[in-house]
C-alpha cells in the first residue's frame, strides 16, 4: 500500500464530514427561508427524522423536523430514521459530495442505498437538488442534475447569500456550544 494513500483517505473522509455539515446547516438554513423546500418540508410530519451516512461507520448527517422546520441533531441509536440514505463507499460519497457524480446517478449506479418512506425521501431529493440549485454555480450544477430549473439571478444570489451565512452561523455557533 502506498503511503500516501491512507492521508488521502483521510482527507477524503475529512472533506466527506463537512459536506455533510454542511448540508445539514444548509437545508436547516434553506428550510427558513426558501419557499420551495419550506413547501416540500412543510407535508412532512413533526418528529419525521432522516439520515445520511457513510457505510459501514463514516461521517453521518442526522435531521429531524420539529416545529415546522428541519434541523441537525444526534441520532438516538435505539430509533430507526424514517429515511436512512447510505453511500456504499467512502469513496462514492466523495464523488457525490464533491460533484463529480449527481446523487441520482450514485443511486441508479447502485453506490447507495436508501431505506424508509419512498414518498419522503422523493421529497428529500428535491430538498438536495434545490440546494444544489441555489448554492452551486450553474455550471457544476448542470453537471450534476438531470433537469436545471430556470432561477432568476437575484434569487439564486438572495439564495445562497443567505444559505452560506447561515451554514456558517451553524458551524461558529457548533464550535462555541459544544
Amino acid at each position: 500500500m502506498s503511503p500516501s494513500l491512507p492521508i488521502l483517505w483521510r482527507i477524503k473522509r475529512l472533506y466527506v464530514r463537512f459536506m455533510l455539515a454542511f448540508i445539514g446547516h444548509g437545508l436547516a438554513k434553506a428550510c427558513r427561508t426558501d419557499k420551495v423546500i419550506q413547501k416540500e418540508i412543510a407535508s412532512l410530519p413533526d418528529g419525521f427524522t432522516f439520515s445520511m451516512s457513510v457505510m459501514p461507520r463514516g461521517p453521518s448527517l442526522y435531521m429531524k423536523k420539529s416545529d415546522g422546520r428541519i434541523k441537525p441533531g444526534r441520532k438516538n441509536s435505539a430509533a430507526k430514521p424514517d429515511v436512512d440514505i447510505q453511500f456504499k463507499h467512502l469513496a462514492h460519497a466523495f464523488n457525490t459530495l464533491s460533484f463529480q457524480e449527481g446523487t441520482t446517478d450514485a443511486f441508479a449506479r447502485e453506490r447507495m442505498v436508501v431505506d424508509g418512506d419512498l414518498p419522503a425521501s422523493m421529497k428529500l431529493v428535491r430538498c438536495f437538488e434545490r440546494l444544489e440549485v441555489v448554492t452551486l454555480p450553474k455550471l457544476i450544477g448542470r453537471k450534476i442534475m438531470r433537469y436545471y430549473p430556470d432561477i432568476s439571478l437575484k434569487e439564486k444570489l438572495v439564495g445562497a447569500l443567505q444559505i452560506y451565512l447561515g451554514v456558517f452561523a451553524g458551524f461558529v455557533m457548533g464550535v462555541f456550544v459544544r
